[in-house]
């Protein structure tokens, strides 16, 4: 009977802090978001700065550029850098700003997270980068249609 007893327990450890481990996750799909694995980030990156820097003064416009702290960074001094941009084209009340980038400062190269509103289908999507934070970097935004 112990053995079960102990491996029931450590099943149950097991999940509880698989559970934890990105907290944010449900919020998010709750919401609407696509989640992109994280292991595909390195190649939606290159895709999506592409797609973007072609777009850049011409339909997406800066929006806001800030620092902040995540709680889900691997280094607990970390302060990344947010920049978001704004399609001219989405109508505002669609969707604020349209295009987060996160990276670990504002001189930087090194993305930490990718958010983007695509105003064909209507969909929200979020990627993150597993070397720098292991979950999505903060919470659900408070709007439907905000981006960050």
């Amino acid at each position: 009977m112990k053995p079960i007893a102990l491996l029931s327990m450590l099943v149950f450890f097991v999940h509880a802090y698989a559970a934890e481990e990105c907290p944010n996750k449900k919020a998010f799909c709750d919401n609407g978001w696509i989640m992109h694995n994280d292991k595909d980030f390195q190649r939606i990156l290159q895709e999506k700065l592409k797609e973007f820097t072609a777009e850049i003064g011409t339909d997406l416009v800066l929006d806001d550029a800030e620092s902040y702290i995540s709680d889900f960074s691997y280094d607990y001094y970390l302060i990344m850098w947010v920049v978001i941009w704004d399609r001219v084209s989405t109508g505002q009340d669609e969707m604020w700003g349209d295009v987060a980038l996160s990276m670990t400062g504002p001189c930087s190269e090194e993305y930490t997270e990718i958010r983007w509103y695509d105003p064909v289908t209507r969909t929200k999507h979020v990627v993150y980068n597993p070397q720098y934070v292991f979950c999505i970097t903060t919470k659900v935004p408070l709007a439907y249609n905000t981006i960050f």
